[in-house]
């Protein structure tokens, strides 16, 4: 993220109460959000309990964009082209995949390098931090307000 404008672009919309969430990986930041380490509250547990679900849904989603568009699993290489590009490369795949749903149209089962069908990529584990020196300000404004 430090060569991105990701954080630049997210901290002008915090103002607006836009957040982006993360894996415990990442840092916990004012404008992402991630899972409380231990938590100590039923509200923490709720925050947690609906972030999981959240996530879930996201990586389903991206398992089933990569499933349908080839260009976009890891196994194929990497997208080479610039960010802008890649965006619209994206962008243009969710559009298609949501009129193939409306259209019912089935997935392709195509057979992976060793034989089977691809599966979605799971996760990357990556070594948890502790919560201490991270933002968590708004995360906890968060959980006040939605999960108490």
């Amino acid at each position: 993220m430090r060569n991105s404008s990701i954080p630049y672009v997210m901290e002008q919309l915090q103002r607006h109460r836009v957040w982006l969430i993360g894996d415990s990986g990442y840092p916990n930041l004012s404008w992402l959000l991630t899972p409380v380490r231990n938590p100590r509250t039923r509200a923490e547990e709720r925050y947690n309990e609906a972030h999981g679900r959240t996530t879930r849904i996201i990586e389903r989603t991206f398992g089933l964009l990569k499933a349908r568009f080839r260009c976009l699993h890891m196994t194929g290489g990497s997208l080479m082209y610039s960010p802008k590009k890649v965006c619209h490369i994206i962008v243009a795949c969710c559009v298609l995949h949501n009129l193939a749903l409306r259209r019912q149209v089935p997935f392709l089962q195509e057979d992976g390098p060793d034989g089977g069908v691809v599966a979605a990529v799971e996760p990357v584990e990556r070594e948890e931090e502790e919560d201490d020196g991270n933002d968590t300000d708004n995360r906890d404004t968060v959980i006040q307000q939605y999960f108490q």
